[in-house]
């Protein structure tokens, strides 16, 4: 492909939705390889944080998200699914509030200069007790601190966002409409409402604390997209729209999931673990999550619903209390939400296994719960010997 090639590619591609691009593709063989050939530009995470790091930065960077779970979002990673580049943006991560010292130490050590939003240094602001998690905060609810970072020659700056008692993905969630309800991690990229915010060009108002809200909306109404207050009566009872009432994770089919380039050998992100409900009432459309707790987790998650939320409860209680188990949560969790339909072959007997190991043996010992059930077994069979 040459130069000429690539560059009218890249100009004409890049203003094109995604189900424009999917049409595009089935028009010939050519163009499909073409197709394939921009979206694996467009998804390599080294051109796209270039304006922020090296290529070696940025692998450190994506190291830094696999230990922390941290996230970036916000305009960040809607530039990242719209392939468009807003003047003046800032690289917005959000990490846990807990987790921020090590990230804090990184940006330092790479060159970043802190930038006090108040009157505090940076020793000061590291040890400044979090808000509240209820409390209406700096974007919204969950928000712990705001670490703002700057870096010169060229000009960019880094916002640091931590939360408090809740998942990052918690404030995700919250924002002030669905358009900005994207998030990037160390391995893929999702578009939690791709249909509504990429072909539609909608962004459903959505509940939320907060300061500045409308003046939020404001401005992504003025980058194109319509701010919508309600779904319709038809939106609301389809069940394969992606704003269903019944539970959404990340991941799930109605999501925009891309695989970031180039490929690198971590352990898959921790965000799929979480879920959550579409709620509808009288005022704006709002999230409705269970929030789990790091009980033997390294991690917070939301939970979508009571039942899988005591499913992942009663799966902890026979687990170790000497580790963290979040992966298994996470393999658990996939194997739960394996539709019939398309079940792979060995789907249910992994479930079917990690359940066992949970409930019955743990480390080569059988737990109370498989001790409990051989000795009423046993009192059985011995009431009948002797009756």
């Amino acid at each position: 492909m040459t130069f000429l090639t690539l560059t009218v590619d890249n100009s004409l591609m890049s203003s094109l939705s995604p189900k424009d691009l999917v049409s595009l593709s089935r028009t010939s063989r050519d163009l499909r390889d073409r197709v394939n050939a921009y979206m694996r530009r467009a998804s390599n995470i080294e051109n796209f944080l270039e304006k922020y790091f090296t290529p070696s930065e940025v692998e450190s960077f994506r190291h830094l998200q696999s230990r922390t779970q941290m996230i970036i979002s916000g305009s960040t990673a809607l530039q990242f699914f719209e392939r468009v580049e807003y003047p003046s943006s800032d690289l917005d991560v959000y990490v846990d509030h807990d987790l921020k010292k090590e990230i804090v130490a990184w940006l330092l050590r790479i060159g970043y200069a802190f930038e006090p939003r108040r009157n505090m240094t940076l020793a000061e602001e590291l040890k400044f007790p979090p808000i509240p998690c209820d409390d209406p905060g700096y974007i919204g609810r969950g928000v712990a601190n705001v670490f703002n970072f700057h870096k010169f020659n060229p000009d960019r700056k880094i916002q640091l966002i931590t939360t408090s008692n809740c998942s990052p993905l918690d404030t995700v969630l919250n924002y002030h409409s669905t358009c900005i309800m994207n998030i990037i991690t160390h391995k893929k990229a999702y578009a939690f409402y791709p249909k509504a915010t990429f072909n539609d060009r909608r962004s459903l108002k959505y509940s939320t604390s907060g300061t500045n809200q409308e003046e939020a909306r404001q401005k992504y109404a003025d980058r194109g997209w319509t701010m919508v207050d309600h779904l319709t009566a038809g939106e609301l009872a389809n069940q394969n729209s992606e704003f269903t009432t019944t539970a959404r994770y990340a991941g799930d089919s109605f999501c925009w999931t891309v695989d970031l380039l180039p490929e690198i050998a971590l352990p898959d992100a921790l965000v799929e673990i979480n879920s959550w409900e579409f709620c509808c009432g009288s005022s704006y459309p709002s999230m409705r999550t269970w929030s789990l707790t790091r009980d033997k987790l390294c991690f917070r998650y939301l939970i979508a619903d009571q039942k899988t939320y005591d499913f992942i409860k009663l799966s902890l209680c026979y687990m170790s209390a000497d580790e963290q188990h979040d992966f298994q949560i996470l393999e658990l969790m996939r194997a739960r939400r394996v539709q019939a339909n398309i079940v792979e072959p060995d789907t249910w007997y992994t479930m079917a296994r990690a359940l066992f190991q949970n409930i019955f043996i743990f480390e080569g010992c059988w737990t109370p719960f498989t001790l409990f059930v051989v000795f009423f077994l046993l009192s059985i069979l011995l009431t009948k010997l002797y009756i």
